[in-house]
């Protein structure tokens, strides 16, 4: 059942704009070019921690624009990011660029290959795992369930099973990485599962809710939760306290790695566009610090509401 006749079905109070939404909607597919009134834009298919995301190269006026969005190459298609700019991108005008990890540290960021090897051992060392992750972060909890013993169930909720069941419909054929048949949606009447459980133990994706949190209670003494997010969530001027009071009383292990190209994929992504006419960058906080990635190239930092013509 879609989106569409679930929202439809249920009357849902304010779906109009969804729906409306929806119907306006177009679809596009990796490397195909679509046009958009006099402009030929070319999806590209990138490794971010969310999941199916694009970078556009966008061509017309004789100009060509590479807008990557977020992405990285420390994930598990990460390996493909450097060829496809070679073979589908080259040489670009302007090169709009994330620099996310940009105020961050720029020592080398931790894989996901290597974050499944940290989670396996701490999964082995514990009977009763929590994950705290991003439920549409689906490399990450594909990490996470691939890290488990097959003897022991992977449990979720119905929400997030119907996710995975959506991602692997669309790829579970292109690789065994995202099927995930052996993931299972709780409930409290699946006799079965609960014995598996008992008897095995297990490790179960949440959320920050109620719900969550009292089921977790009865393992408070004898857990331990994976928080697998962004740290700013916990700590600093972006801490949420619903999230802290959520894990409060817990042990909690964090293990995340972040979903924003590193200083030296920034770097490398630059020498191999060696955009003409400029480095556009976006969505980070220290912008200027591209000058020292692309000494060569001319970087142009705006601030909100400032306009550029091309």
């Amino acid at each position: 059942m879609t989106l569409y006749h679930r929202l439809a079905r249920h009357d849902v109070e304010g779906c109009a704009p969804i729906l409306a939404a929806l119907e306006r909607a177009n679809t596009f597919h990796p490397g195909v070019p679509l046009t958009v009134g006099d402009l030929r834009i070319t999806p590209l298919l990138v490794d971010h921690s969310a999941f199916d995301a694009y970078m556009f190269l966008i061509e017309g006026e004789g100009l060509r624009i590479l807008h990557t969005g977020d992405f990285r190459n420390h994930g598990p298609r990460g390996k493909a990011l450097y060829p496809v700019l070679r073979r589908y991108v080259g040489q670009v005008d302007w090169l709009i660029c994330e620099g996310t990890t940009l105020s961050r540290s720029p020592h080398p960021i931790m894989t996901e290959r290597a974050l499944g090897r940290r989670a396996q051992t701490i999964i082995q060392k514990h009977r009763h795992v929590f994950v705290l992750c991003s439920s549409t972060n689906i490399d990450r909890i594909a990490v996470f369930t691939h890290s488990t013993p097959r003897s022991r169930p992977v449990v979720c909720d119905g929400y997030q099973k119907e996710i995975l069941n959506r991602v692997e419909l669309r790829n579970g054929d292109k690789s065994p990485f995202y099927r995930f048949d052996r993931v299972i949606p709780y409930s409290s009447r699946n006799r079965k599962l609960l014995n598996w459980m008992a008897d095995q133990g297990f490790l179960m994706f949440v959320r920050a809710n109620d719900r969550f949190r009292q089921r977790m209670e009865s393992y408070r003494n004898d857990c331990v939760v994976l928080y697998s997010m962004w740290s700013g969530y916990l700590d600093g001027p972006c801490a949420n306290p619903d999230l802290a009071q959520f894990l409060d009383g817990f042990p909690v292990i964090r293990l995340h790695t972040s979903g924003h190209a590193e200083h030296a994929t920034l770097r490398e992504v630059c020498r191999i566009l060696q955009p003409r006419r400029g480095i556009i960058p976006i969505h980070g906080d220290q912008p200027e610090v591209f000058r020292s990635l692309a000494p060569s190239c001319r970087v142009t930092c705006f601030k909100d509401g400032e306009m550029l013509t091309l």
